[in-house]
């Protein structure tokens, strides 16, 4: 089956339950593409109520989704459960699956196909299963409260509605994705931490301190910092610190921003802040990271 059937066998025109919708998007890969990198091949933001439901089996592509809010229900893999908001799914479409609305939901999702995707969507489906085990998991399918991995899911729908998107990033940021989620992390297991960390990750661009970060989670700042420390094994500070460099380090490659803009946009108070904090991890300036990455570099 060729690109072009997948699509006319997995786009419905018109769903019933389809309320609007951002997309689709549709990309074209090169050959490169298909046979050397992950190809994100269309997706879209879709906002649904029932009676949605979409059921399927034998579609040789792989389909992700990110539950922006509300809840999407799944019976996939012998099992049955429900992706809330900041769930991530993943499922292959050559097995049988089927997912419904019973109330309003938001979500975004795309189809992927390309180089390891196969065993990439195999082993994170083992990992979680492992990881889950011992509190009766729903499915290897489902990553509850993705945090970070929302972020990139939802930087994939940007580049996807591009007029022209970019193969490689695409390629680059689906990778990323797995790499997120196949990465050995310890999960907090306490709630507070779990908002705190999301009130970084929402608010890292903007001049937050950490009595910010504290009070987001309702405590005083000494005893907020040792609890976070306890079960992230790193202070607020640097936790905050280390995913404002990690985005910086993005724009940085990805993008001709100067460095007072990639500054300002991950939350460093001045560029000459950013430049010595970015110094003082990697041992040279931003500017000669650039360089040194650059193609022309010699």
């Amino acid at each position: 089956m060729d690109l072009e059937d997948m699509k006319q066998k997995a786009v419905v025109l018109n769903e019933p339950g389809v309320l609007d919708k951002n997309g689709i998007y549709f990309t074209s890969p090169s050959a490169f593409a298909r046979e050397n990198l992950f190809c994100i091949l269309w997706g879209a933001e879709f906002f649904c109520s029932f009676p949605y439901q979409i059921r399927r089996k034998g579609l040789d592509l792989f389909l992700g989704f990110h539950i922006l809010s509300g809840e999407l229900y799944f019976e996939y893999e012998e099992n049955s459960f429900c992706a809330k908001q900041g769930d991530i799914v993943f499922i292959d479409c050559k097995k049988p699956h089927y997912y419904y609305a019973k109330e309003h939901v938001n979500f975004q999702f795309f189809h992927f196909t390309g180089s390891c995707s196969q065993k990439y969507v195999d082993f994170l489906y083992e990992k979680q299963q492992k990881r889950d085990s011992s509190s009766s998991p729903a499915s290897g399918a489902l990553y509850p409260g993705a945090l970070g991995a929302c972020t990139i899911f939802s930087q994939i729908l940007e580049e996807l509605s591009h007029p022209n998107p970019e193969e490689h990033r695409l390629s680059y940021l689906l990778h990323t994705l797995f790499g997120m989620l196949a990465a050995e992390k310890k999960a907090s297991a306490n709630p507070t931490i779990t908002r705190a960390i999301r009130f970084i990750e929402e608010h890292y661009a903007e001049p937050i301190s950490v009595d910010d970060i504290a009070a987001s989670a309702a405590l005083s700042k000494y005893h907020f910092s040792r609890l976070f420390r306890e079960e992230t094994g790193a202070s607020p500070h640097e936790y905050l610190a280390a995913l404002r460099l990690r985005y910086a380090k993005e724009l940085i490659l990805e993008t001709s921003l100067s460095m007072e803009t990639v500054a300002v946009k991950c939350g460093f108070s001045t560029a000459s802040h950013f430049i010595r904090a970015f110094k003082k991890e990697m041992k040279f300036t931003p500017a000669s990271y650039r360089k040194y990455f650059s193609p022309f570099f010699y």
